[in-house]
């Protein structure tokens, strides 16, 4: 099994497509990185432009395509979310970072938001939460409602 998920092929979407904002995905779950790929790739102002499992891997992508947002996990392996969301802030310094994970307790939440991340979604959200909070349309987390709330006016420059 590969502990990596390779972007799709830019030739099989749409030129308009093509030029969507490139997002980052960063899981440590093989399953759960290949469906937010899945997700995200079905929004066509999206292009995933990597899907990697650590964070090493994470910053060589974003070092090599400078994507303007990046999907994280909290819990990984190898630093967990605030490593990975200040190493991409080091390479993408203005990068917009999602959180998305089932750890979702304050202090969880007050440590990512410390590290530059923009919003936290709790695994098993609709998927159209993931994908408003990936534009921009949601609030910073808050230590007693982890949930985005809708509304948001620091989108993701087009």
């Amino acid at each position: 099994m590969t502990d990596r998920v390779e972007p799709a092929h830019a030739d099989s979407r749409s030129p308009a497509a093509r030029e969507g904002v490139p997002v980052l995905l960063l899981d440590d779950n093989l399953t759960v990185l290949e469906a937010l790929q899945e997700a995200v790739a079905a929004d066509e102002t999206l292009t995933v432009v990597g899907a990697v499992c650590r964070i090493s891997d994470a910053i060589r992508v974003a070092a090599a395509t400078h994507p303007r947002v990046a999907v994280i996990d909290v819990n990984l392996p190898d630093g967990g979310g605030w490593a990975a969301a200040r190493g991409l802030r080091g390479i993408c310094p203005d990068i917009r970072l999602v959180a998305y994970s089932g750890f979702g307790d304050g202090l969880v939440v007050r440590t990512i938001a410390a590290a530059g991340v923009s919003a936290f979604v709790p695994k098993g959200s609709d998927i159209e939460v993931l994908l408003a909070a990936i534009h921009g349309r949601d609030v910073k987390p808050s230590p007693r409602d982890p949930t985005p709330l809708l509304g948001r006016t620091d989108a993701v420059p087009s």
